[in-house]
């Protein structure tokens, strides 16, 4: 890419990227190689009747779980400053559909509930969630809990990750075989080594725990370890829980929005540039995207965003294409597109 100076260069380059973001959008409408993520909108909660009163009552209860996740906080659903917000559930309903004889199915419009929070001065949590692997071994049967597993225990561990809008992944029986793992190498292996794994099998997060059995009441020792962080606590679903609370109270962004800029490097053509500019709008966190200079294969970007300049480094670096570089001396926060 050529020296250019801003914002003449700017305006070109972002036009001549349009083709490209109409392009990247297509791909996501078709979920182009996109990693699953729990579905943050949508909820389901018991009816009691056919009544508008006991269908406002399920819009109510589905939001407050919604809350849950949106907000990063295991007691959203009784903070009565969110109160307003759940008094008015059914003006967010998109859509609703009955899930059972005495359940309803609601998706509620995510961007005009996240502009509430936002603009109440509320924690909101984006799409950055870090994928947690899970090592479960259980001493009832001396075995490790796959992902064919059909035990209450995974069943409801699964059911608290969605709730929390998490995502679990769970070893398959070949992942065990291939890399001679059983339930001694759980219940006596070392968390680094588990967690070294479990990155490389996909996970950001790792989860390593030790259950008495795998019924609903399982009595259950955790440990989890998410980059640098490391923390052993019991419960059988505060494994999930305490993963979510470590990843929220990272990622969760509150206060004003304000400026912040990051220069990124390796962005050496259009598609390269419409790829980062594509990723930092896609941002729930990032309310605006300006282009302030490109001067060889970096360009520098001005942020709108919630959370400050170390809340922002955390949240790109996960699972996107921007790899953090050490801030230069003026406190831009620096990246490198990846290859």
């Amino acid at each position: 890419m050529t020296q250019h100076s801003s914002p003449l260069a700017a305006g070109r380059l972002r036009a001549a990227a349009l083709a490209c973001l109409a392009a990247a959008a297509l791909c996501a409408a078709a979920d182009c190689g996109a990693v699953a993520r729990a579905d943050l909108y949508q909820a389901t909660a018991p009816l009691s009747d056919h009544s508008e009163a006991a269908q406002t009552a399920a819009f109510q209860t589905a939001l407050k779980t919604v809350l849950v996740r949106l907000t990063g906080n295991r007691n959203a659903d009784q903070d009565p400053a969110l109160a307003p917000l759940v008094n008015e559930a059914r003006r967010f309903v998109q859509q609703y559909r009955a899930a059972a004889d005495d359940e309803l199915w609601v998706a509620f419009d995510g961007a005009a509930v996240e502009r509430w929070l936002t603009q109440n001065g509320q924690p909101l949590w984006g799409h950055e969630r870090p994928s947690t692997f899970v090592w479960l071994a259980v001493m009832s049967t001396g075995t490790v809990l796959t992902r064919d597993d059909t035990s209450e225990l995974k069943s409801d561990l699964d059911a608290a990750a969605a709730a929390r809008g998490i995502v679990l992944l769970w070893p398959s029986p070949a992942d065990l075989q291939s890399n001679r793992i059983d339930y001694s190498a759980v219940a006596n292996g070392g968390p680094a080594v588990l967690a070294q794994l479990g990155r490389r099998l996909g996970g950001e997060g790792t989860l390593i725990g030790r259950a008495s059995g795998t019924g609903a009441a399982a009595s259950v020792r955790w440990t989890h370890v998410f980059q640098d962080r490391s923390s052993e606590f019991s419960g059988t679903l505060e494994g999930v829980n305490h993963a979510a609370d470590v990843y929220a109270e990272i990622f969760a962004a509150s206060g004003a929005p304000m400026p912040v800029d990051i220069e990124v490097s390796g962005v050496n053509d259009v598609r390269g540039y419409a790829n980062v500019e594509n990723y930092l709008e896609s941002r729930a966190f990032i309310s605006h995207v300006s282009v302030e200079a490109l001067t060889g294969e970096t360009v520098r970007f001005r942020l709108t965003t919630r959370g400050g300049a170390e809340s922002l480094q955390r949240a790109l670096a996960l699972n996107g294409p921007l790899e953090p570089l050490t801030s230069a001396d003026n406190g831009v926060q620096r990246f490198r597109l990846r290859p």
